[in-house]
């Protein structure tokens, strides 16, 4: 035992009696310890006691070694091989990492990686740290690095979410390093992924199973089936919802071939003279098979029975195209007939749900014309299907349903801009920018109140950050002349509460608009800055 350890340890004994039990005398040692204690003023016996305690305490302190780390010294790193940014573009980096403008971050770092460049290094902890909490973000933190930011990545396990270059993490790196390892994969070389995945399936844990599942969104296809079929019997209620929104985007599945033959026999077109509508038999029976493929025997819906509900998931898992085939009808003349009314509502809606869970935009597009907007807007409300691809016909149904006016600031309007989070083309942002244009110049001109102006003045905000390049400079024209005359605007109205309302409209709009501009002006200097 040391002596400061044996001082403290006899102090402490006195400290625990208390001096009015017994009489402190100094404590007597050798050196200079002992000089010092010895001239500790007792009159004041508590002063006297507290006044050891601190000089023993900041003996122990003074007299201690640093520690000494005997492990040995990392590996240098490699001379970065990607030319750094410029200082300005350092600059707005600090600024975003700081948490001003933190949404525009994304576009910073994928316009980086394309002109191939790295981050600053005094920006390498921070970001490094922001990747940890923000996951979205891996993957473009890891374009922008560097050597010397993988090398550092290395030196911290809360930094482990990064994947090594050789493949190596699968077996070894965390959760979050794997899952951004075979994401990649899937997106390069899908079928090394998917055995990948195979090799270690039994070993992963249900979550894990899970978050890997979902990464199978790219790059789908019938390659896939085998290994997604299996998966239906998945001990894990979460990983069988993930497959069958898998293989419910595999029209040739086996699973989608089992809703056909469940439903051709349960849906019938009805005709009377020129009049057609669809009339449907709910099944008999719920089968063990139906289980396996995702029908669950109790609806969760209050709304429809547990029948109805088993024909709904069939419906939703029918491939789209089959109806055309089995019915040899146009989707125009499909959906219009779904909307006779005789036609029982549940083959429209699961045709909306399979349209949403397979991202058919073409299928959207009839629906929301010749369907009832509201429930259109409940059922394919939600996010699209991430493997959706937009070839010409879904590009032109994507902008066909951007431009429909009724469907303007609406969930599947939403749903549709926002899909991918990725900067929008020329043809995108001018739609966009034309609808914020005319809905603020008609609020200008009308004075209407609009019950969803709250809304409106969101999505002014969130459009700025996707507005094409080349469209800034328009954009901040338009949005400041209407902001001007937003400004100006006299309201007038003989009932005070819908004045007030009014009133409160018109602030909310310009504040939206001005942050719509100033975002603007924000990314314009930004992308300058990065040459």
């Amino acid at each position: 035992m040391s002596l400061e350890s044996s001082l403290l340890q006899n102090i402490t004994a006195i400290a625990l009696i208390g001096t009015q039990r017994q009489t402190f005398t100094p404590i007597s040692t050798y050196g200079k310890l002992g000089q010092l204690l010895g001239s500790v003023d007792t009159t004041n016996q508590e002063a006297a006691l507290l006044s050891t305690v601190a000089i023993a305490t900041m003996y122990q302190q003074a007299g201690q070694l640093p520690l000494l780390d005997s492990s040995p010294l990392p590996e240098p790193c490699e001379l970065d091989d990607l030319p750094r940014c410029s200082d300005r573009t350092g600059y707005y980096l600090s600024l975003m990492l700081s948490g001003e403008h933190l949404q525009l971050l994304p576009e910073l770092l994928d316009r980086l990686a394309d002109l191939g460049q790295r981050v600053h290094e005094t920006s390498l902890p921070s970001l490094l740290d922001l990747g940890k909490r923000q996951s979205d973000l891996r993957e473009a933190i890891t374009k922008v690095l560097g050597k010397r930011g993988q090398w550092l990545a290395v030196q911290n396990p809360e930094w482990n979410y990064l994947a090594s270059e050789d493949g190596s993490v699968w077996e070894t790196g965390s959760k979050a390093a794997r899952l951004m390892w075979l994401s990649q994969l899937r997106r390069q070389d899908p079928d090394q992924a998917r055995q990948l995945l195979e090799s270690t399936w039994k070993q992963e844990s249900a979550s894990d199973r899970t978050a890997f599942l979902e990464s199978f969104s790219n790059n789908l296809s019938m390659a896939d089936e085998p290994f997604l079929e299996a998966l239906l019997d998945d001990r894990s209620k979460e990983v069988r919802r993930v497959t069958v929104d898998l293989l419910t985007c595999l029209p040739e599945s086996g699973f989608c071939q089992r809703a056909i033959a469940r439903v051709q026999n349960l849906v019938k077109l009805q005709r009377e003279g020129k009049q057609q509508y669809f009339m449907v038999d709910l099944p008999e029976v719920h089968t063990p098979e139906m289980l396996r493929d995702g029908i669950e025997a109790k609806s969760n819906d209050n709304q429809i029975g547990d029948r109805a509900s088993w024909l709904l998931k069939m419906l939703t898992s029918t491939p789209l195209s089959f109806w055309n085939q089995h019915l040899a009808m146009s989707i125009e003349d499909l959906v219009k007939v779904a909307n006779h009314s005789q036609s029982d509502r549940l083959i429209l809606q699961g045709w909306i749900a399979a349209a949403q869970k397979t991202g058919n935009l073409v299928w959207l597009q009839s629906l929301v014309e010749f369907s009832e907007l509201e429930e259109v807007n409940r059922i394919a409300g939600q996010p699209l299907a991430d493997s959706l691809i937009l070839d010409s016909q879904q590009q032109a149904a994507a902008i066909h349903l951007l431009k429909n006016p009724d469907l303007a600031f609406s969930n599947l309007f939403k749903s549709i801009l926002f899909r991918n989070k990725t900067i929008w083309d020329e043809e995108v942002s001018a739609i966009v920018l034309d609808l914020i244009i005319t809905t603020l110049d008609r609020f200008i001109t009308t004075s209407h109140l609009t019950s969803h102006y709250w809304g409106i003045s969101e999505f002014i905000r969130d459009a700025a950050r996707y507005i094409a390049p080349s469209i800034i400079p328009t954009a901040k024209d338009q949005a400041l002349a209407v902001s001007q005359k937003l400004q100006e605007l006299s309201l007038e109205s003989e009932n005070k509460k819908e004045l007030r309302e009014l009133e409160y409209t018109q602030t909310t709009f310009h504040k939206s608009i001005k942050q719509f501009v100033d975002l603007l002006q924000i990314r314009q200097e930004m992308l300058g800055a990065i040459i």
